[in-house]
């Protein structure tokens, strides 16, 4: 009579291996079934991976060219050169869109032209600086209440009002915010809004007791309850 054979005692270590070798079978069968798909996926991945570094460095390289023609501009403007300044502000903020030093130039190419009194062009820029960049709180409030004066110049204090406003609303803590608080209760007094003259007129005298606006904005609201 036959004896029964022994069951064969199969290891953990063994059952790994098994595991391994059928593991790697398939990996190599589904390579092999897919060698044209993996191929352009690690393609797609090269291109994407060369498409960045060129982009940063593309980037990098506008930034540098950028803050050289801002720097280009300060020098002129300090040294009275008012026609470079503007040819090379223009320059940088049409070329270098975006750029942190565009912005920068966006603002001062509106200051100069607010200086000439030239109200088209200043207001195209600052309106230009607190759309695109805003980046900076003062130069941000500073862009619009630089906006609200070519629409006093234009007379039009009821839409300057308006921008005066939104400049006090940036930063409570710009030391200019009590300026375009008054700025802006004079605007809307001459606008006729008595409502709005008063009411920031006296958000300037509660809220900046030391500031030297205070007893110009309490004018203004004596001036408005002889109106009332």
């Amino acid at each position: 009579m036959l004896k029964p054979k022994k069951k064969v005692k199969i290891t953990k270590k063994e059952l790994k291996q098994d595991k391994f070798v059928i593991f790697t079978l398939k990996a190599k069968d589904y390579i092999e079934t897919h060698t044209k798909l993996i191929t352009q996926v690690s393609v797609g991945i090269l291109v994407l991976i060369v498409l960045i570094t060129l982009y940063v460095r593309s980037k990098h390289n506008a930034n540098i060219q950028a803050n050289a023609l801002l720097g280009e501009a300060q020098i002129a403007q300090t040294t009275g050169n008012m026609q470079r300044a503007e040819e090379v502000l223009k320059q940088l903020v049409d070329e270098y869109d975006g750029t942190r030093a565009a912005g920068d130039g966006c603002f001062m190419l509106a200051k100069l032209y607010w200086e000439r009194n030239d109200t088209t062009n200043a207001k195209t820029y600052f309106k230009k600086y607190f759309d695109d960049y805003a980046d900076d709180d003062l130069l941000t409030a500073a862009a619009m209440a630089g906006y609200a004066d070519c629409l006093m110049w234009e007379k039009n204090p009821a839409e300057a009002a308006k921008y005066y406003e939104k400049a006090a609303r940036v930063s409570k803590d710009n030391p200019l915010t009590p300026s375009y608080l008054y700025s802006a209760a004079s605007a809307y007094y001459d606008a006729g809004n008595f409502r709005k003259a008063r009411e920031l007129a006296q958000e300037l005298v509660d809220n900046y007791k030391n500031s030297q606006y205070k007893l110009q904005a309490e004018i203004i609201i004596r001036m408005v309850e002889e109106k009332v």
